[in-house]
């Protein structure tokens, strides 16, 4: 019995340090993905960051605490604005509020209607901030970016050319109440986010 327990405990002696280093480079594996998604490539809003509005801060992406991710969030005077993308024209069908895309396999799938999502988003970050500022609500508006001849607004959510975000933004109005104390810790709150 005694050199069968030995020659166990040798086998675990062997490979117990070969389990724990694949262990262990495994989860090296997987922090250098979640850290190279979390940069990501850079989205549109935020490769135009130096174009957009005095006081404007852009946040290429925020995590909801529900596991929601949006892009180009931006924080100024006016609030907190969301853009979201459409998808490639080429590659979309609508009918009515239904949206289809085009897969790489040349399929047709439904997919969320892109405004709508927005909207969502937007109210659930606005929820997310209500339940973190209580004295305070902080405006949150949702925009797509897209043709805005091609795709018309919806209750909520306006459509924007990327190209005219910056003027889109400078017009909206500064929100009042939002001083500078509060507009710092809404940046806070989002940057707490991405």
């Amino acid at each position: 019995m005694a050199p069968v327990i030995g020659a166990t405990a040798l086998a675990v002696a062997f490979a117990a340090p070969a389990g724990l280093a694949i262990v262990g480079i495994a989860r090296l594996g997987d922090a250098a993905v979640h850290a190279r998604g979390a940069r990501g490539a850079a989205t549109p809003v935020a490769r135009r960051a130096a174009l957009l509005p005095a006081g404007c801060t852009v946040f290429a992406r925020i995590f909801l605490p529900d596991g929601r991710r949006i892009p180009d969030v931006v924080v100024g005077p006016h609030g907190i604005a969301l853009f979201e993308s459409l998808p490639p024209a080429a590659a979309t069908r609508r009918t009515g509020d239904r949206w289809e895309v085009r897969f790489a396999d040349r399929s047709w799938r439904s997919i969320e209607n892109p405004l709508q999502k927005a909207v969502r988003d937007a109210d659930r970050l606005r929820r997310h901030l209500e339940a973190q500022e209580r004295d305070f609500v902080v405006r949150v508006q949702a925009a797509v970016l897209g043709d805005p001849g091609a795709v018309g607004r919806i209750d909520g959510c306006s459509v924007v050319a990327l190209d005219d975000v910056p003027a889109w933004l400078a017009a909206l109005s500064a929100q009042r109440g939002l001083t500078a104390d509060r507009l710092a810790h809404v940046r806070e709150l989002i940057a707490d986010l991405a």
